[in-house]
């Protein structure tokens, strides 16, 4: 199954304010979107992360170690010191700027071919 998310800006406190999330502190938003994420997603799942991973986190690869899937990035504008670090690179399938395809877990239109194309670029 393929699965796409967004702007999850882990370990950013002040996306709280600046996006009315509803939680009292960053740990618990980060534990809500952590527990939500693996409920869904299993190791055999491609998820393709639309930018914005982690941001102001001093440790990226904490949060990657306990997201289930392949994990994809199309890399956006507050991914730079998710970057930065070499050893993050490892937790992810591609690493791209931007992302054209099918999304073949579409449903099927009348004459069988898929109904949706994903295109993705955060700039």
């Amino acid at each position: 199954m393929n699965y796409y998310i967004a702007d999850t800006h882990l370990g950013h406190d002040n996306i709280r304010r600046m996006s009315n999330r509803p939680f009292d502190t960053v740990e618990e938003m980060d534990k809500t979107i952590i527990n939500n994420w693996n409920s869904r997603v299993t190791d055999h799942d491609d998820i393709y992360i639309l930018g914005d991973f982690s941001y102001k986190c001093e440790d990226p690869i904490s949060y990657l170690e306990q997201l289930k899937g392949r994990k994809h990035l199309i890399i956006g504008n507050h991914d730079n010191k998710l970057l930065k670090n070499p050893n993050c690179r490892n937790y992810f399938v591609e690493i791209v700027d931007l992302k054209t395809g099918r999304n073949h877990s579409a449903r099927k239109t009348d004459k069988g071919k898929e109904n949706a194309a994903v295109t993705d670029s955060t700039y």
